[in-house]
């Protein structure tokens, strides 16, 4: 249905007052609309009088009937804001709603997941029937031979009356549907408190005798109303019988949701409304089924004020059996991942709840600090088996979406008997535990924070709400956003540029556009191939030829590393997706190294010199020239997170001559096949030579004859002299493209390699040669054995002369580069690590990276007023270049160039790219 018309009628709105282009759209029936009318009131369980249905649909008693005999075929919750039709009308309680329901999916055999997570919920409540006791229903009902009327007769396995239920004094009591059959069933007392209702109307449950309202609640002549008022402030603990199934997507459901994230302790019903700008009748009702299910606590109630008022028979009210409230989470899967305990030692709610404001002498109210974090975390907390007290926790994190401040001291606990446990799993128990000892060191360190408090809020439940509340909702409630890193792909970070927020800028940050980016701006990178959705690979790409393995980015998924023989089974995935495919490796997988940056000053050692050589240093990677060039569009200093640096077995010497600007078109710069189709028709006609040259491997008639030779007769890279096509020179121009291996120049050229091996070894161990004649035999890459089997080094050696000529240049203007020359083992080492990507955030997978940045937030300045307004101007800054940046590699020249509208979706790639010699160029496809 057109949300145009659900607006219309949802204000009630009559077909004579309709817009025009309504009636249009309805092809100006009204018989159309009083259609819609009908369905959307069922669908959403409108009242009868008062909405537009009571003008269309006649029979209020046969409508209040479609509305449950909807709700039960979609396995809806029980309709409570309706029971006084329902109960009173219909006779149908929430008991005998949720025994049909069941009743049916038994019938059906169907699985205990089809309920809905809030149905299944309810049902634990009242029928006491849980994922372990639908199992063994199912089993006896198999096994009952008896039918009736050619049906299994499952209800007579069923329970027969409700379970004890939790019920608050102040909850209202009002009677149901009394027949004088049922006044045989009571007995004095029983029959004085139903006339009681009866003469009076509804009473607060703590006024009558407790035993009095569960036996009448039981024999199902009362049913219990829980009022909510716009003035009410509730809070959320965490979660207890919850029951993770399935996500049904009603309209209420939807709203259970969305108020779960938004919702706390300092702010009431009407207010909440008015963020989320619902009707404020609608968010009333979605509290009061949270108090209902003991999700929520009302807050203005003095506990101590209320066991005086009410009947002394409430001052010792015995708690539901905990043993049915375990938590069955389905909905969070990890691959190799120990199953779920499901025997859960779960205490009585009341145990652990925080402190209440009414009990609190100093409730602290006012703008917050959030963590955010994404459902990988609450997958690790859930699936780890770590504490059992730490699921309710994990449960909570991910359903209601948020842990408030109040709830973190329990939290905190539960992570404490983690971080003291036997550490000496590997794989993903060992990732389980890190995260898990990780993560509680960030809530204390973030807790330290001068702020009212810390919350912990899951992204994707942000993500339920519209982009308009969001802000609103982020904006009123929290000063500073601090994310998780890395965040799943499969996330959107906030949108919003404030409050400000120490993660990813901007949401297109966290695509693998960003990492083209990186490599953009620097001109450093592993060879990289974005392949758009639906391309088929018929071979293995040149610019990976000699690499054993690869490192495959789906689109919205984590990165994978395979051996390079399986390339062609990324086709399945390019059916749906695009992929980036990246080397990652000669003999094995590149070896990687992280930097934490805001970065620090550091001091270096005696020893550096002698440990640079083995292993990489944060001081050592500093100095690399991708980290300055970067510097010069990614705030580093005011921001946080890591730089991912990789050993992917071949030098990197950068680009020389980095462009700002991507220029797409395969005449111009191909960086993969040679040349392009129009340059080789071009030559044809004018009778020239192609040169290839490292700046451009396009046609060029503004080069002399002499440097056209001296061009010819130097080493390029692998791509362009041995992969892709026969080196152009006039004995071989005439002959068939071969890939250069059998050519007189490349034997030589390989025989000198190998000769020289052994002494570059010796050489490079020694290190106390000069840069000049480090570069000028480096050619060779160490334990290089065949052509075959061993990649030749990715960049010619016009690079290499351009970055020494470079670094000569700058030997006598800055006295870092004079460092590098007096240390030319730490400039070679460098060399051979690369940059590999950039995460912004808080890390949960490495103590050392985490502890330098947690005391950079709270020690280091990082979250003071004036850091934070740089960052704001900065997110703005990268953002923008970020989307112009997309914007160029989605068209060519000529087409429209303006910045991509930013929206809820990244755009796909339109083309398949190419990094490669320091640039960003469209593939021609070898």
């Amino acid at each position: 249905m057109n949300a145009e018309i659900e607006e219309n009628i949802r204000k009630k709105v009559p077909w004579s007052q309709l817009p025009s282009h309504i009636k249009q759209i309805l092809s100006n029936s009204i018989k159309e609309y009083d259609r819609c009318v009908v369905n959307f009131s069922i669908k959403n369980q409108l009242r009868y009088r008062g909405n537009l249905v009571r003008h269309v649909f006649k029979d209020e008693k046969r409508y209040y009937e479609r509305i449950v005999t909807y709700s039960r075929e979609r396995l809806m919750l029980f309709p409570y804001h309706l029971a006084d039709m329902i109960v009173k009308g219909l006779r149908i309680t929430p008991f005998n709603y949720y025994i049909s329901v069941v009743e049916r999916l038994m019938q059906a055999e169907k699985s205990y997941d089809t309920l809905p997570n809030f149905t299944a919920a309810d049902c634990l409540r009242l029928l006491g029937i849980g994922r372990n006791e639908y199992i063994d229903l199912m089993n006896k009902s198999r096994s009952n031979k008896g039918r009736l009327f050619g049906r299994k007769n499952v209800r007579v396995l069923l329970p027969m009356v409700p379970c004890d239920i939790y019920i608050q004094p102040w909850w209202r009591v009002e009677v149901g549907l009394v027949l004088e059959e049922d006044i045989k069933m009571v007995n004095e007392e029983e029959l004085h408190t139903i006339d009681k209702l009866i003469d009076l109307g509804s009473q607060n449950a703590g006024d009558l005798p407790f035993s009095i309202v569960m036996s009448l609640y039981k024999k199902g002549l009362i049913y219990l109303d829980v009022p909510i008022t716009a003035a009410d402030m509730v809070q959320v603990p965490p979660l207890q019988g919850f029951v993770m199934n399935r996500i049904l997507g009603d309209y209420f459901e939807t709203l259970l949701y969305k108020i779960f994230v938004s919702i706390d302790e300092h702010t009431t019903v009407g207010e909440l409304a008015g963020v989320l700008q619902v009707d404020t009748e609608l968010v009333k009702q979605a509290v009061s089924l949270y108090c209902r299910l003991k999700f929520a606590h009302k807050l203005n109630v003095d506990p101590e004020q209320e066991r005086i008022r009410w009947h002394p028979s409430w001052s010792n009210i015995p708690n539901p059996d905990s043993k049915n409230m375990d938590i069955t989470p389905l909905t969070l899967n990890l691959n190799k991942v120990s199953p779920l305990n499901t025997s859960s030692d779960i205490q009585s709610p009341q145990s652990d709840l925080p402190e209440s404001p009414a009990n609190s002498s100093l409730p602290r109210k006012g703008q917050r600090v959030a963590f955010l974090f994404d459902s990988t975390l609450t997958a690790y907390l859930m699936m780890g088996n770590l504490s059992p007290g730490l699921k309710k926790h994990a449960v909570t994190m991910f359903e209601v979406g948020k842990l408030c401040d109040e709830s973190l001291d329990s939290f905190l606990a539960e992570l404490e008997k983690v971080s003291v446990l036997d550490a000496d799993g590997e794989g993903e128990a060992r990732r389980f535990f890190d995260h898990a000892v990780i993560l509680r060191s960030t809530v204390m360190a973030l807790r330290k924070l001068p702020s009212p408090g810390l919350d912990l809020v899951r992204l994707e439940s942000l993500h339920s709400l519209d982009e308009a509340t969001c802000l609103r909702l982020l904006q009123k409630k929290y000063k500073l956003l601090v994310s998780m890193a890395p965040l799943s792909r499969e996330v959107r970070p906030i949108t919003s540029l404030m409050p400000p927020h120490l993660g990813p800028a901007v949401p297109e940050v966290n695509t693998l556009w960003f990492k083209l980016f990186l490599y953009h701006l620097t001109g450093y990178g592993p060879p990289s191939l974005l392949l758009t959705k639906g391309t088929i690979l018929n071979q293995l790409p040149r610019m990976f030829l000699g690499f054993s393995r690869l490192l495959i980015h789906s689109w919205l998924h984590e990165p994978a590393v395979i051996p390079v023989a399986n390339i062609l089974y990324v086709n399945a995935t390019l059916q749906f997706s695009p992929v980036l495919i990246q080397a990652y490796g000669v003999h094995q997988p590149a070896q990687t190294y992280i930097i934490p940056f805001p970065f620090k000053p550091l001091t270096p050692t005696k020893d550096n010199d002698k440990k640079i050589k083995e292993q990489p240093t944060d001081l050592a990677l500093r100095n690399h020239r991708a980290v300055k060039f970067l510097q010069e569009m990614v705030n580093l200093e005011h921001n946080c997170g890591y730089l991912t640096f990789a050993n992917i077995g071949v030098m990197d010497f950068g680009c020389p001559n980095r462009e700002m600007q991507v220029r797409l078109g395969r005449s111009s710069r191909s960086t993969g096949s040679g040349f392009s189709k129009a340059s080789r028709l071009k030559m044809e006609n004018n009778n020239q030579p192609l040169s290839i040259s490292n700046e451009n491997f396009a046609f060029s008639s503004e080069k002399t004859p002499e440097k056209l030779k001296e061009n010819e007769s130097k080493l390029q890279s692998p791509v362009e002299s041995h992969f892709a096509v026969t080196p152009a020179s006039n004995a071989s121009r005439s002959s068939s493209p071969a890939n250069g291996f059998t050519s007189q120049e490349g034997s030589n050229l390989l025989q000198e390699e190998l000769d020289q091996l052994a002494v570059n070894e010796k050489i490079r161990d020694k290190g106390n040669i000069s840069l000049e004649v480090a570069l000028k035999n480096s050619l060779s890459i160490d334990g290089l054995t065949s052509p075959t089997d061993e990649n030749i080094n990715m960049f010619s050696l016009d690079h290499k002369v351009d970055v020494k000529s470079e670094e000569k240049t700058e030997e006598n203007t800055t006295k870092k580069e004079i460092v590098e020359e007096q240390n030319p083992s730490e400039h070679i080492f460098l060399q051979d690590w690369t940059l590999l990507d950039c995460h912004f955030g808080v890390p949960l997978f490495d103590v050392n990276a985490n502890t330098k940045i947690c005391d950079t937030i709270v020690y280091g300045g990082l979250a003071e007023p004036s850091s934070l307004e740089n960052l704001v101007e900065s997110s703005r800054k990268l953002g923008s270049a970020l989307l112009d940046f997309i914007s160029q590699c989605q068209y060519y020249p000529g087409e429209n160039m303006e910045i991509l509208k930013r929206g809820r979706l990244v755009p796909l790639p339109r083309h398949n790219l190419v990094f490669d010699n320091g640039r960003v160029s469209e593939w021609p496809g070898k």
